[in-house]
């Protein structure tokens, strides 16, 4: 054997041995990385994880599109009991932390996130939240493929007292009688998440509070207090002072459809004057179908010339008449605020 032939076999050799040794490194940096994918994104924990970020995100759509996500209802989301699954609803999630992570058997993970949840206003919230997943399959034959064994959903069941709508953070909500004064309904919301409920409109208003979805399959519930504003009483006391001035205009004993009037047994000799003494003070509150004011005391005052019937002498009436006033309302679809009497 030649030298020249010795040194291209150990030439050979020698690349024989690098290739080697970069396949090697190769096929385990490709192993590395697929084991730090999986435990970085494939893992369970990360698929959970990431189902969070989508919520924190408010991305609605890519949160209900994460295997085991499912909603019982066929509503659009945004829409009737999927009303609140929107992203103007959502309040906040952040601080998000894995506390634990429990195989329970082959494939399927008992996961547990801590985070904080808040909304509209000063409204905050500390929580917990328990996540199943099970291992559904695997793709690109490395990487393993989860769902949610119980769909991060919850019931929300939301009451609303003395009006038929409210918001949910930005969300404006009609339940499902529009004309109803006692309203409520079950609603379906993503967990975890934290919804400030509220109403506002220009005759009522409800003080924001707090409802939050922690537990998959879990049953909350809230209400939402309407009560008047002083802008409704405000208008209410204009219009019936309105009203009250105008029967003051009218001459006759007995204005029609007014609260106050004066009998006279003997025979009028001018036409009676009234003025409003007092205007009653009002209030409001709720009853079982409408807004009621409740009786109110106010007076009027009557002139008028009278005439005897025994002996033709002519007299002047000057008198205080008390009176009460009470009546129902309710708010219509317009806006305008129709009243009825009440018994």
């Amino acid at each position: 054997m030649s030298t020249a032939d010795g040194d291209e076999r150990t030439a050979l050799h020698r690349s024989i041995v690098i290739w080697v040794g970069l396949l090697l490194l190769t096929v385990a940096a490709l192993f590395s990385a697929i084991g730090i994918l999986n435990r970085e994104v494939y893992s369970a924990s990360a698929f959970v994880r990431i189902y969070l970020d989508a919520v924190a995100h408010h991305d609605v759509d890519a949160a209900l599109a994460t295997p085991g996500v499912a909603l019982t209802t066929n509503d659009t989301p945004g829409t009737g009991v999927a009303a609140l699954v929107t992203p103007d609803a959502l309040g906040d999630l952040a601080d998000i932390e894995q506390l634990s992570d429990t195989e329970m058997a082959p494939g399927r993970h008992r996961i547990v996130y801590d985070y904080t949840l808040s909304g509209v206003g000063q409204n905050r919230a500390h929580g917990q939240s328990e996540f199943d997943v099970v291992q559904s399959g695997t793709s690109w034959l490395f990487f393993p493929e989860w769902r949610f064994v119980r769909s991060p959903v919850a019931t929300a069941t939301v009451t609303v007292s003395h009006a038929s709508s409210f918001t949910a953070g930005r969300a404006a909500v009609e339940t499902a009688d529009p004309t109803a004064f006692h309203a409520s309904q079950d609603y379906e919301v993503l967990v975890p998440s934290l919804y400030v409920l509220s109403h506002r409109s220009d005759y009522l208003g409800a003080n924001p509070m707090a409802m939050a979805a922690t537990a998959p399959k879990s049953t909350i519930s809230a209400i939402v207090d309407v009560q008047p504003t002083t802008t409704f009483l405000d208008e209410v006391q204009t219009t019936v002072n309105g009203f009250l001035d105008d029967c003051a205009e009218q001459t006759a004993l007995y204005p029609p459809g007014c609260p106050f009037g004066q009998d006279v047994n003997d025979r009028i000799a001018s036409d009676p004057a009234w003025s409003i003494e007092s205007y009653p003070t009002l209030t409001i509150l709720a009853g079982q179908d409408s807004w009621i004011v409740p009786n109110a005391a106010g007076a009027a005052h009557i002139t008028v010339e009278i005439r005897s019937l025994f002996d033709g002498t002519v007299s002047t009436l000057d008198a205080t008449v008390p009176f009460d006033v009470t009546f129902s309302l309710s708010i219509q679809p317009d806006g305008s605020v129709q009243f009825a009497p009440r018994a």
